[in-house]
C-alpha cells in the first residue's frame, strides 16, 4: 500500500523525478521525466545513467559533482536534446537517497523549463536594447550640449551684463527699470541652463573606487542640512545602512547624482517639517539605493518624463538635476526609477549590478 501511495505521488507531481543507486543504475522514473527525456521506460529504467548520457557531457557532469562534492540540493540548469532531436532547456536539482544512515542512491529532480529560459532571453535582449537606445540619447545630448553651450553661453552672459551695466546707471526709479529686471532674470536662466548643459558634458567616464557607502551617504546629511538652512525647511533625516557595506562606484559621480536627487526632494517638500530616508541594502538583482521624501509628490502623468531633459513642473527649476543624475547612473550600468509613494511623497530607487558589489 506505501509502495502504491508514493508512486502515485510521484507520478502525479510536474517535476521528473529519476532514482539512481550508488552505481549508477537507473531503478525509478516517473511519467514525467520519461517525457521530459524522450525515453520510453524500458530505455531508460534498468540502464547506467553513464552509458545512456555518456554523449551529454553536462548530463554526467551532475552526476559526478553530487558524489564528489557530497552536496545536497545541487543545481545546475543545462541545454538538452532528445533521442528525437526536441531542443530544451533543463533545470536539474540532484541530491542523496538515504536509507537510515547510509547513502541508497541519487535523486534527480528534472524540470523543463524551455519557456522560461525563452523569456530570460527576451528580457535580456530588451534590457540591453533600452542600454543601447538610452546611450544613444545621452551621446546625442551630450553633442546638442557642446554646441548649445559653445553657441549661446558668450551671447547670454554679454546680455546679462550690459544688462545689469544700464541698471546700474539708470537708478532705481527709472521706468524701464522693471523690464531690464524681467531681462536680467530671462538671461540667467538661460545661462543656468547654458551651465547645466556644460556640467552634464563635464561628466566623465566612471573611474571605480571601493568606498564605504555609510561615508559616502553620511556626506549627503551635511548637504541637506546646509539647503534646508537657506531655505528656511526644517527636515529630518534618517539613514538605514550598515557601516561594512562597500561597493565599486566613482565617489565624485554617485556624490554628484545624491545631491542632484536630493535637491529634488527637499524642493518638493514646501510646507512645514519634512522627512528624508534613505536606505541602501543588498539584492538578487545587485545593490538597491532608496531615498524617500515626504514632499507634494509627482503626478503619474508625469514619472515617464522626469528623466528628461528641462522637464520640471517648478518655475525655479531647470528640469536638469534627474537628468544629470539618470546619466551617472546609466555610466554606473544601472537604473533609476521614480515612484509615487501610497501615503505622501515620492520614492527614487537606484538599482546597480552585482560587479558594483564588493564583499568585507
Amino acid at each position: 500500500m506505501r509502495k502504491i501511495l508514493v508512486d502515485n505521488i510521484l507520478q502525479s507531481i510536474r517535476s521528473g523525478i529519476v532514482v539512481l543507486d550508488y552505481q549508477g543504475i537507473i531503478v525509478y522514473a516517473n511519467s514525467p521525466a520519461l517525457k521530459i527525456l524522450g525515453l520510453d521506460e524500458d530505455e531508460l529504467v534498468g540502464k547506467s545513467w553513464w552509458e545512456l548520457f555518456y554523449h551529454i557531457s553536462e548530463l554526467n557532469q551532475v552526476i559526478v559533482d553530487v558524489i564528489g562534492e557530497e552536496k545536497l540540493n545541487l543545481h545546475r540548469e543545462i541545454s538538452y536534446v532528445s533521442p528525437t532531436n526536441q531542443r530544451c532547456q533543463l533545470s536539474i536539482t540532484t541530491s542523496f537517497l538515504h536509507e537510515t544512515k547510509t547513502v541508497a542512491g541519487i535523486i534527480v529532480q528534472l524540470d523543463d523549463i524551455t519557456e522560461l529560459a525563452q523569456l530570460r532571453r527576451r528580457e535580456k535582449l530588451m534590457s540591453e536594447e533600452r542600454q543601447r537606445l538610452s546611450s544613444e540619447m545621452v551621446d546625442s545630448m551630450k553633442k546638442i550640449s557642446l554646441s548649445v553651450a559653445h553657441v549661446i553661453l558668450n551671447p547670454v552672459a554679454s546680455i546679462g551684463g550690459f544688462v545689469r551695466l544700464m541698471m546700474k546707471k539708470i537708478g532705481g526709479d527709472h521706468p524701464l527699470r522693471q523690464y531690464l529686471e524681467h531681462i536680467d532674470d530671462s538671461a540667467g536662466r538661460l545661462e543656468n541652463i547654458v551651465k547645466s548643459f556644460k556640467e552634464y558634458t563635464d561628466i566623465k567616464s566612471v573611474h571605480y573606487e571601493t568606498i564605504y557607502l555609510s561615508s559616502l551617504i553620511e556626506g549627503v546629511r551635511s548637504k541637506i542640512e546646509t539647503i534646508a538652512n537657506k531655505l528656511g525647511k526644517h527636515i529630518r533625516y534618517h539613514a538605514d545602512i550598515k557601516d561594512h557595506v562597500t561597493a565599486q562606484l566613482d565617489p565624485a559621480l554617485f556624490s554628484m547624482a545624491m545631491d542632484e536627487i536630493i535637491m529634488n526632494s527637499i524642493e518638493s517638500i514646501e510646507d512645514g517639517p519634512g522627512e528624508i530616508d534613505i536606505t541602501v541594502y543588498k539584492a538578487a538583482c545587485g545593490l538597491v539605493v532608496e531615498i524617500r521624501d515626504t514632499g507634494t509628490g509627482i503626478d503619474d502623468r508625469h514619472i515617464p518624463y522626469a528623466f528628461d531633459p528641462f522637464f520640471t513642473t517648478k518655475t525655479s527649476n531647470n528640469g536638469m538635476g534627474l537628468f544629470k543624475a539618470k546619466k551617472v547612473i546609466t555610466e554606473h550600468l544601472g537604473t533609476i526609477t521614480l515612484v509615487r509613494r501610497e501615503v505622501v511623497g515620492t520614492k527614487v530607487i537606484i538599482q546597480l549590478p552585482e560587479t558594483n558589489m564588493t564583499t568585507q
